[in-house]
C-alpha cells in the first residue's frame, strides 16, 4: 500500500510492516556489533599490550536511537578511550587509533556471523572507522561507524547535565563545528530515545517520503 493512499488510522501498521527493518537482521546485526563490542573493550582497540582502556562503548546512530529504515540503515559505536584526555588529544591521536582498530576488526571477522557479510566502503568520515554489514539475500544492510572518542561526558554520561565548561571548552577549542559531535552521542541518543513511538514513527514516515521524493528533484538536497 502506498503510503500516501493510506489513512491515518493505517500508519502504525504502514510504518510495522514497510518502514521498519526485518527483525532477523536487525537481530543478526545486533548480535554481531555486541561481539564487536566485547572484543573492543577487552583489546581497548588495539592489538597491542600497551592498549588504551576502554571506558565505555555507546551505540548510536539510526539503529541506537530506534529511527533505522529497512533496506539501509546506519549505526555508530562510539569508543570512549582512557588514552584521550581533551579534545587536542583525540585529534592527535585519531589517525593511530583507527589504524589499529580496523587490524583488529579484520582479525575479528576471520570467523563471521552466519548471514552476514563484511566489507569496507570508501572512508568518507573522518575520526570514524566505516564498514557495512549486509544480508545474505542482499536485501539490508547497516553502515557501521567505530568512532574512538573523548569521555567528556564522564560516567554520569547523559543522566547528568553537562557543566557549561563543557560546551565552553568545545566552542575555545578551534575545531570545525561537528567535529567532536561523537563525544556528545549519550545525549542526542537519549534525546530521541525517551520519545514517544509516535515520534519515531513520524520520523520514519518523514524519511520514506523523502527517499521517494528526492529523486524526483522536488526538495532541496539538504532537506
Amino acid at each position: 500500500m502506498d503510503l500516501y493512499r493510506t489513512p491515518a488510522s493505517g500508519l502504525d501498521r504502514f510504518v510495522a510492516t514497510r518502514l521498519q527493518p526485518r527483525k532477523e537482521f536487525t537481530e543478526k546485526a545486533r548480535r554481531a556489533l555486541g561481539a564487536l563490542a566485547a572484543v573492543l573493550r577487552e583489546r581497548g582497540g588495539r592489538p597491542g599490550a600497551a592498549a588504551p582502556r576502554v571506558l565505555k562503548i555507546v551505540k548510536g546512530g539510526s539503529s541506537g536511537r530506534g529511527t533505522a529504515l529497512k533496506g539501509g540503515c546506519d549505526s555508530e559505536l562510539v569508543i570512549f578511550l582512557d588514552c584521550f584526555k581533551s579534545y587536542v588529544d583525540q585529534g592527535a591521536r585519531r589517525a593511530e587509533i583507527l589504524s589499529e582498530m580496523r587490524a583488529l576488526l579484520e582479525s575479528w571477522w576471520q570467523n563471521p556471523v552466519p548471514g552476514l557479510s563484511l566489507n569496507f566502503p570508501e572512508q568518507s568520515v573522518p575520526g570514524a572507522l566505516q564498514f557495512r554489514l549486509t544480508s545474505i539475500d542482499l536485501e539490508d544492510w547497516m553502515d557501521v561507524s567505530l568512532v574512538p572518542a573523548f569521555d567528556v561526558l564522564g560516567q554520569a554520561g547523559s543522566r547528568v547535565k553537562p557543566k557549561p565548561q563543557v560546551y565552553s571548552t568545545l566552542l575555545n577549542s578551534g575545531f570545525q563545528g561537528g567535529e567532536h559531535a561523537a563525544c556528545f552521542t549519550e545525549l542526542r541518543r537519549d534525546f530521541v530515545n525517551i520519545r514517544p513511538a509516535k515520534l519515531k514513527n513520524l520520523i520514519l514516515l518523514v524519511k520514506h517520503w523523502y527517499h521517494q521524493v528526492k529523486p524526483l528533484g522536488r526538495v532541496a538536497p539538504d532537506i
